[in-house]
């Protein structure tokens, strides 16, 4: 992790934490941004494993 381009999001927001001072409106942004593809992700997957589980139910 020597290279700054390349560094996760989560490692990106660690960073935007200064020494004396931190851009707090940065630091939330970063971390909506690492939240929002989760969130997703969740979303999709909540559905589709309800359904299956529906589906599941019925087979007996």
């Amino acid at each position: 992790m020597t290279d700054p381009g390349k560094v996760t999001l989560q490692v990106a927001v660690q960073q935007l934490n200064g020494v004396y001072t931190t851009d707090q409106s940065m630091v939330i942004a970063g971390a909506l941004m690492s939240v929002i593809p989760l969130i997703g992700v969740f979303l999709i997957g909540s559905r589709h494993f309800i359904a299956n589980l529906a589906a599941g139910a019925m087979k007996f």
